[in-house]
């Protein structure tokens, strides 16, 4: 004859485990669990790698930013350099202190006015003090 299945002790079975997968799922939440603790480990690593990468392209930008700052000071100091230079052949040249045509006069002074405008660093303000003036005379001492 065949046994008969005793439901009760098979349902008691069920609730066990049933039981038991409710407890390993709740023990995440519970405090001071090893599943808890691996829960939290597992966010701080993700929030570390998050801060790191920031960390690394915020550097990389910086790095970039100086590059660019220290290329753009060298240009500076080579185009200071040759202004320079060219001012000075300028004033050594043998035609020097003869008078431009009032034509010439005029266009230089225009050259060097949108000069200015757009590189407004370049261009100091004449110094009479200092015995330097403007490049291109006004129109009215010119002659």
């Amino acid at each position: 004859m065949i046994a008969r299945i005793p439901w009760r002790v098979i349902g008691y079975v069920l609730a066990a485990v049933l039981a038991l997968a409710a407890l390993n799922h709740f023990a995440a939440y519970v405090p001071f669990t090893p599943q808890w603790s691996a829960k939290r480990a597992e966010a701080k690593a993700d929030r570390l790698e998050g801060q790191v990468s920031t960390l690394e392209r915020e550097a990389a930008g910086q790095a970039e930013i100086a590059v660019a700052t220290e290329t753009h000071h060298t240009r500076e100091v080579v185009v200071r350099e040759i202004a320079a230079q060219a001012e000075t052949e300028a004033r050594n040249a043998p035609d020097a202190d003869t008078p431009l045509a009032p034509e010439r006069a005029d266009r230089l002074r225009s050259h060097d006015l949108r000069l200015c405008d757009e590189f407004p660093g370049f261009c100091a303000d004449p110094d009479p003090a200092a015995g330097r003036a403007g490049a291109v005379p006004p129109a009215g001492s010119a002659g």
